[in-house]
């Protein structure tokens, strides 16, 4: 019987850099791939692709084998190296029983419960875009195999842009892994025409998140803007539409920026008109503390 492969960009332990757990310590998968580019964020006009400036093409990779060597962009997708064709050669291809060694050697004590605390660790797959069709099942085996070494998250969060639809397969396990009081977290990151640069016909997609909310009625909405009117009215029709679709999760804003210099430029004044409009704002932690090294 051939064994299950998953394909991935990194792994790594760090704390949450954003929304509802912010700081709390988290094993994270990074998969390769993704149906959306985002190549928009950072740029002088996000809906003008022929102005665009995207570093991630024009760098020369020829002698990085590591994706923990790679500066950040701090335009376009800051995560590029997860779906560009030009970093297929860092993808890290390994069993799921690999890759569960990979993981819980980064856990301290090789737990998701610290030993000394008693504080959980919480388990964050993340992309590229994680939900896609291939991608699913590696989440699958990695929390089965997890379970069979009596050494469950209880505690897991799905970072997805919400555009792709959830496979039979995984909506039958999340309501089964979820049984025991454990909660499965929908991160949901819906990319705006006037920050990523995403028409909308393909970024904005109710029915699939409505989908995600019936299997799991845990998560937050989680909206990346410029603080421009346009990205504002964005917000509040796709939120609309979310609801529509029966998805309830609370709204947090975060402010545009892949470094710390791009994000503290807008970060007051967004973050005061979301909480006049009666949104949650998050910064980007990570980015405050690390400057959003990859890894971190």
């Amino acid at each position: 019987m051939t064994e299950q492969v998953v394909k991935y960009s990194e792994t790594f332990f760090s704390a949450q850099g954003e929304g509802r757990y912010v700081g709390i310590p988290s094993l994270w998968m990074r998969f390769f791939l993704c149906n959306l580019q985002c190549n928009g964020f950072g740029q002088e006009d996000p809906t003008n692709p022929d102005t665009y400036e995207l570093p991630f093409e024009t760098i020369d990779i020829s002698d990085i084998t590591n994706v923990f060597d790679l500066p950040v962009f701090d335009k376009g997708c800051d995560s590029s190296y997860t779906w560009a064709r030009k970093y297929r050669h860092l993808i890290t291809d390994k069993t799921i029983q690999e890759a569960c060694d990979e993981l819980t050697a980064l856990l301290p004590h090789g737990k998701f419960i610290h030993p000394a605390t008693g504080q959980e660790v919480h388990m964050v797959f993340t992309g590229g875009e994680p939900m896609l069709n291939p991608t699913q099942p590696g989440m699958i085996g990695v929390l089965e195999e997890f379970g069979k070494r009596d050494n469950m998250p209880n505690f897991v969060t799905i970072e997805t842009n919400g555009t792709r639809p959830i496979g039979d397969d995984l909506a039958n396990f999340i309501p089964e892994w979820s049984a025991g009081g454990r909660e499965w977290y929908w991160s949901l990151s819906p990319k705006l025409w006037s920050t990523a640069g995403e028409k909308p016909k393909k970024a904005i997609q109710p029915e699939v998140i409505g989908k995600y909310a019936q299997v799991s009625p845990h998560g937050q909405l989680k909206y990346v803007v410029n603080g421009t009117d346009e990205s504002w009215r964005e917000v509040e029709d796709n939120t609309k539409m979310f609801r529509d679709a029966g998805c309830d999760f609370p709204v947090w804003i975060m402010g545009v920026g892949g470094t710390f210099e791009g994000l503290v430029q807008t970060e007051a004044s967004i973050a005061d008109e979301a909480i006049r409009r009666g949104y949650y704002y998050t910064s980007r932690v990570h980015v405050h503390i690390y400057g959003n090294a990859i890894g971190k």
